[in-house]
């Protein structure tokens, strides 16, 4: 007798036009061990035709075998037997093609190894194919726009398993699709340290999370075995309770050539600028080398003629050593002078040294005006020193800062040449404004800055003066725009000349250790 069970069950579901569903049994090969009676009918080929035969080969169009054979191999692997559901078409013996939702779990003997699978298939309805031809063609589309960005694009499940890969991934990493997708992303980023392991990635992308999602720089590997310098970027997506993760990876070996090739050219102008700095300073110092000679010439002087004063007395006979001592400090004193100015001269024409030290605003320019006193042209000037009592400690390049009063100082010396003597006067100012910089002044009464000249005053070899290169304003803004300040002219100043700077307070290591 006929089964009335099967009879009710196909004209109920003729009745509710519900899809028939097929099941297929393949072994380890992927070859066909059973298959429902419907498959066989849908396909045209008696069972006998079918079994032993490869099913991916002879059932499968040639354009889905490769993705349906990815898929296949993934159960192998998987620790769950189950695969997700996918859908692809099957091919009939005369070629119409039928497009199923597919399930499948892996088949495994009692040592666990993977001995074939079960498959099960629900037909696609018409309208439902349509639907999914759209949407196949969106996916194209989408798959189109992936395969031409310039970034490797990589989907990854929770456990860290590439899903899918875009073609620029091949070109970076040299990997075939097939050898990608079913592999675990430690294969790319073999350094890349999973706190879970390598089949759980939530806790590394948490930790490298920046609020902004994941972006960090990491060393890849090619396939080759060589070394990918990378940017890698990752999104989380949530899907019906389901995580996954989209990568993009970008290739940043040029870029970190070019920024190491950047870092060096500016070291070499910062080199070339610092080298012209002390040529400028070496040429101050010759300018001044005979009025250096006679100033110290004088301290040197006076030594000699007390030293010979004391001898002179110890030869008149035995001497009270407290009638001595009086000459005695004089020397000392004028030593001093003489190790002061030589000291100053010193910092002046030295190679300085490029780091920034913790240096008293107030004491270098007291130094930088005795220095500049030494100049026989400056001599008969007075100066005039206005400062706030209580200036913050600065971190400057001590001889640049000083190059830079001593020769705002020179030029306002040769613009007061012609001055009546009385009005020779040269004011230096020094103050702190609540931006957090330190202003500093230098005023005189000379001939005043030409306004056709004021947009000219700080480019290399310009100057208003007969003789001279022209370089030492250029050379003092470039100083303090390294310093991250500003160098400008006060137009507001009628009777004279007026330039000022400014410098930024940084915080000194010593403030941060108070702090601390």
């Amino acid at each position: 007798m006929p089964d009335t069970t099967d009879t009710t069950t196909d004209i109920i579901m003729d009745s509710l036009e519900l899809p028939r569903p097929i099941a297929l049994v393949l072994d380890a090969a992927g070859n066909i061990e059973h298959l429902s009676d419907d498959a066989c009918r849908l396909l045209g080929y008696s069972l006998a035709e079918l079994l032993g035969v490869n099913w991916l080969s002879l059932c499968l169009p040639s354009t889905w075998q490769l993705k349906a054979k990815i898929i296949f191999d993934s159960l192998v692997h998987s620790a769950s037997n189950e695969s997700d559901q996918y859908v692809y078409p099957i091919m009939a013996k005369d070629g119409k093609q039928t497009i199923f939702s597919w399930h499948s779990e892996a088949r495994r003997d009692q040592s666990g190894v993977f001995i074939g699978s079960i498959t099960t298939g629900i037909r696609i309805r018409d309208n439902a194919l349509q639907e999914k031809n759209s949407l196949l063609q969106s996916a194209a589309r989408n798959q189109a726009v992936l395969d031409n960005a310039i970034e490797a694009i990589i989907s990854i499940n929770s456990s860290g398993t590439i899903t899918h890969v875009n073609k620029t991934t091949e070109k970076i990493f040299g990997y075939p699709e097939f050898q990608l997708v079913g592999s675990n992303i430690g294969k790319l980023l073999p350094d890349a340290e999973f706190p879970g392991g390598k089949n759980d990635i939530s806790e590394y992308l948490e930790a490298g999370n920046n609020g902004n999602g994941f972006n960090q720089e990491l060393n890849a590997r090619h396939k080759d075995g060589s070394c990918l310098i990378i940017e890698l970027t990752v999104a989380e997506i949530v899907i019906a309770g389901v995580r996954s993760y989209t990568g993009i990876m970008r290739d940043i070996r040029e870029r970190k050539i070019n920024e190491e090739h950047l870092r060096q050219t500016k070291e070499e102008v910062q080199q070339a600028r610092d080298h012209l700095a002390h040529l400028d300073r070496l040429h101050i110092a010759s300018e001044m080398s005979a009025s250096i000679a006679h100033e110290l010439n004088q301290p040197l002087t006076a030594i000699s003629m007390y030293a010979q004063a004391c001898r002179n007395l110890l030869k008149k006979g035995p001497r009270d050593s407290q009638a001595l001592l009086p000459t005695l400090s004089r020397i000392d004193k004028q030593a001093q002078r003489a190790g002061e100015i030589i000291r100053n001269i010193r910092t002046l024409v030295s190679k300085q040294n490029p780091h920034h030290q913790l240096t008293d605003i107030n004491t270098l320019i007291h130094n930088t005006i005795e220095l500049a006193q030494v100049d026989a042209d400056c001599r008969a000037i007075k100066f005039e020193y206005d400062s706030s009592e209580q200036l913050p400690m600065m971190e400057i390049v001590l001889g640049q800062i000083q190059q830079v009063i001593l020769n705002l100082i020179r030029n306002a010396c040769d613009a007061m040449v012609n001055t009546e003597a009385a009005d020779k006067c040269i004011t230096i100012s020094s103050e702190s404004n609540p931006r957090g910089y330190i202003t500093i002044r230098v005023r005189d009464h000379g001939t005043g800055i030409n306004h056709d000249h004021s947009d000219k005053l700080f480019r290399a070899f310009f100057s208003t003066k007969s003789y001279g290169m022209g370089m030492g304003l250029a050379i003092s803004q470039s100083i303090i725009s390294n310093h991250g300040g500003e160098m400008k002219i006060n137009d507001k100043y009628s009777e004279g000349a007026e330039i000022m700077f400014t410098l930024p307070i940084l915080p000194t290591r010593r403030d941060l250790v108070h702090e601390q």
